[in-house]
Order: structure tokens, then sequence, then C-alpha cells
């Protein structure tokens, strides 16, 4: 029946996600009211006070649970990818949660019963994964939602992906064999995949051999045959599945679109989750409001130090590079004397930083109260302006001068290609320990490939100690 309706479990998915999200709520109700027997310490609503907010979490979690592809490729999915969503989907609900309640003014929700509400589902969502998980491997193993698969190529990804059935059982997928223009000595190199034709004779293997469907695992160079494969597995009604590298784009996440009909296929190197980066970008305006509201009274202590301390302004107005190489003008505090940046060509020499960026570790500018505001990292404060703005990100690849830009490799340039931040992997990754700045760029661009909420709340959670301790700093 599964195999028949292939829709039909990502609706029962959607729903059991829901159901579990509902008996979350309630069981977090209960148990706040079993606390409350043992140490009182708030009012005791009746569960039904909470209809409309738990219609409004169905609502928020539903939106979350079908816009961030998590029903794609059911399949295909490990657990250990089903947790990191479940604990993504709850962390963005949570925070959308937290915006409505506000807009709405809806007052009424106890805090405890919040973060009940949430660790609860968080374990509930993660052990109902895990229970479907292992009902369709056991489902799959007794013959159950079982696909039969042709394999399309005979080369290195064709290899790969049979290895990768035979390794993954769960996926219940049987491989009728597969096809290429080699010949059938080829075969040995599929532990066991029968070679059964060339591409020519494709159709007819279609006709022989009943397959639910094809997997196309040639090289980018074979466009013409895999378009030829395309319209005979469209003409067949078989389901066709194309290997994700096949463009040799490395690192590229890809996006079919639609335009008038016709098919648009987008490579994007940069992060295209729309609902992260909203949560991301409200999370960086709520963050850099509140802090410059409570910091007040620090910038002052600080201004005032600069400006007695030495001559010139407190802020130092440095020119860098945003989103998509736009320049704008960032704030710190001044940390160096007054005519620092005419000084600087005298010191090149002393450089102790491979590529475009300049980094000196007893650096002769620095004045004896930029040297605390150095180590502690309290001169980078009045980025918070720039966060709040948007020029900048709470976390992001640290922007570069406008100088800098133009020594950069090719391959360096794409850290342009997002928003800049005041912390990054590489300030928690050591800072002055890192001596060469293509290993700066690599920690940049491996945050790109990898962002995401929850690796931006880690690098957060690890700068705390890195400021506080003052570790790593110049």
């Amino acid at each position: 029946m599964l195999k028949q309706y292939p829709g039909l479990l990502r609706k029962v998915a959607l729903l059991a996600d829901l159901v579990t999200t509902v008996l979350s709520f309630v069981l977090a109700y209960y148990f706040r009211l079993l606390l409350l027997a043992i140490y009182p310490f708030g009012e005791r609503p009746a569960l039904t006070n909470f209809r409309l907010l738990m219609v409004i979490i169905v609502v928020i979690w539903a939106i979350l649970f079908t816009t961030q592809g998590r029903y794609v490729g059911l399949r295909y999915t490990s657990l250990w990818t089903e947790y990191r969503e479940v604990a993504r989907i709850v962390a963005l609900g949570g925070l959308a949660l937290t915006i409505v309640l506000f807009l709405l003014r809806l007052y009424f929700f106890p805090r405890s019963l919040f973060v009940l509400f949430l660790l609860i589902n968080l374990l509930g969502l993660g052990l109902e994964k895990t229970l479907l998980h292992w009902f369709l491997r056991w489902l799959r193993r007794r013959g159950h939602d079982r696909k039969t698969v042709l394999v399309v190529g005979g080369r290195k990804r064709a290899c790969q992906f049979i290895e990768a059935t035979q390794q993954h059982a769960g996926w219940g997928l049987d491989i009728v064999g597969f096809v290429d223009e080699s010949s059938e000595r080829l075969a040995e190199e599929f532990d066991g995949a029968r070679f059964l034709g060339t591409l020519e004779e494709i159709v007819a293997i279609l006709h022989r051999h009943p397959v639910d469907e094809v997997i196309i695992a040639l090289p980018a160079q074979a466009i013409g045959e895999i378009r030829r494969v395309l319209a005979l597995c469209r003409e067949e009604g078989v389901q066709t599945r194309v290997v994700s590298d096949l463009f040799g784009v490395d690192g590229a996440k890809i996006r079919v679109d639609r335009i008038h009909d016709m098919p648009i296929l987008t490579f994007s190197t940069v992060p295209t989750q729309e609902w992260q980066l909203l949560a991301k970008r409200a999370m960086d305006i709520v963050v850099s409001a509140v802090l410059l509201v409570l910091l007040a009274p620090l910038f002052l202590i600080i201004a005032v130090a600069v400006k007695l301390t030495s001559p010139g302004p407190v802020f130092y107005e440095w020119k860098v590079m945003g989103l998509n190489k736009k320049p704008f003008t960032g704030f710190k505090f001044r940390t160096m004397v007054q005519n620092a940046d005419e000084l600087k060509a005298q010191l090149l020499a002393a450089n102790e930083m491979s590529g475009p960026v300049f980094k000196m570790k007893s650096d002769p500018r620095v004045t004896p109260v930029g040297c605390i505001l150095r180590k502690f990292s309290l001169d980078e404060l009045p980025q918070l302006w720039s966060v709040l703005k948007g020029d900048m990100s709470l976390v992001g690849p640290r922007p570069p001068l406008v100088t800098e830009v133009n020594r950069f490799e090719r391959w360096q340039r794409r850290k342009l290609s997002i928003r800049p931040g005041i912390t990054c992997l590489w300030q928690v990754n050591g800072r002055s320990q890192i001596a060469d700045f293509d290993e700066w760029a690599r920690l940049d661009l491996e945050y790109i490939d990898n962002w995401s909420l929850w690796l931006d709340f880690r690098i957060l959670l690890q700068t705390i100690p890195v400021v506080l301790l003052g570790r790593g700093a110049y």
C-alpha cells in the first residue's frame, strides 16, 4: 500500500508529528501541575484555557514541518538526520511561537510550561522518529514497501550508490541491475549487481524487468544521454532520480523552480532556507537591540577611558566589505594611536599572518587601554549597531577591509557571499593561533557550507568563554 501511494507515508508522518506535538503540550501541562504540587511556584490555569494556544502551535509546527523539506526523501533519510531536523524545527518553533505571543500579546502562557513543552516536544518527536524508523526498516526487511531500482551508469557514482543500498537495508531498495555503455565484465565491480545491457537497450530492459525507479549516475559530459534516458523513462512512466553532483558543482545546493512552465535549476553555495534566515535576522535584531541598551553604561565607561588615555576620536571607522562585496562603514572602539593607518606601512615586514590580512602580536600602535579592550574583545561592541542596521550579523565571516579584498584568491572571495558577522568559527578556533589566512578562509567556507541556526547558537555559546577568558586575542 505504501508503495502504491508514495505520498501516504508523508501524510502519515506529518499527522504523527502534529499529534505528538499536541500530546507534548498536554503532557507538559500535567507535568507542570505535578511540579506545582511538589513546589508551588505559579498559577494553575485549566487546560481548556490554552485551546487557542494549541491551535497556534499546531499551525506553526505544521508550517515548519512542511516548508523545511521535512518529508522529502523519507526513504533515504538517516535517523541521525531525523534527530537534527527535529531539533531544528523545535528551535524554530519556539522562536516563532515567542514572536507570535509577543505580537498577539498573549501573556497567559507560563514560561515554565513553555520550556517544558519544548523539551518534551523535542524528546517526543525524537522518540516518534525512532519508532517510525525502526518500524519501516522492519517492514521493508519483510518484503513490504520495497522498490526495485535500475541504475544507469557504470562508473564511480553508480558504484557508490549500489554500495550505499547494500549498507542501508532500511531503504528497502532492490537493485535489478545496471545499464551502461561498457561491457559485461564491469559487473564484477558492483558486488553482485547485474549488468543488463547498454543504454541503447534501456527500453527493452524496462519492458523485461518491473522497475519502480531509475537512478541516473552518468558523468556530466553525457548530458545528451541523460536527457534521452529522462525522456524514455517519462514515456515509460518510471520515476527517475539523478545524482545531485551530476553537474560537478561541489558544495552547491540545488533547487528546482519553474518560470513560465520552464524548469530552472538554481545552484546556490549560500544558505537558502528562508524560514531559518528570517529567524536568524530576527535574532540579530532582538539580541543586538537588547545588548545595546544593557551595555550602554559600559559603552560610556569605555568611551571615557579611550578619550582620556590617548588623543583622537573614541570610535574607529573602518571601511569593510559586506554582503555580496558591498562596502559599508563599521565602528569599533579605537584601540590604536590616532595615526595608526599611516604607521601600518612601516610595519608590514613584521606581519605574522600570511595572505592579505595584517596581524601583529606586539603591535606598537596599540594603546594601553586598547590592549585590554582587544584582549576581551570589548572594542568589537559597537559593531552591534551594524548588526541592528543589517550590515552585519551576530555570527558570520569576519568582514575584510576594502583594501584587503583585491588581494584575495578567487576561492577565498566566496566568504563575501553572506552577511559578515562579529564572531564565527575563526574566533572560537584559535583566532591569533591561526597564522594562515587560507585556514581562516577555509573555516569561513566551512561555516557557509554547513550553516544552520543550531550552528549559530553553538558558535555564540563557544564565543562567551573565549571572550571572558581573553583567549586567542592579539
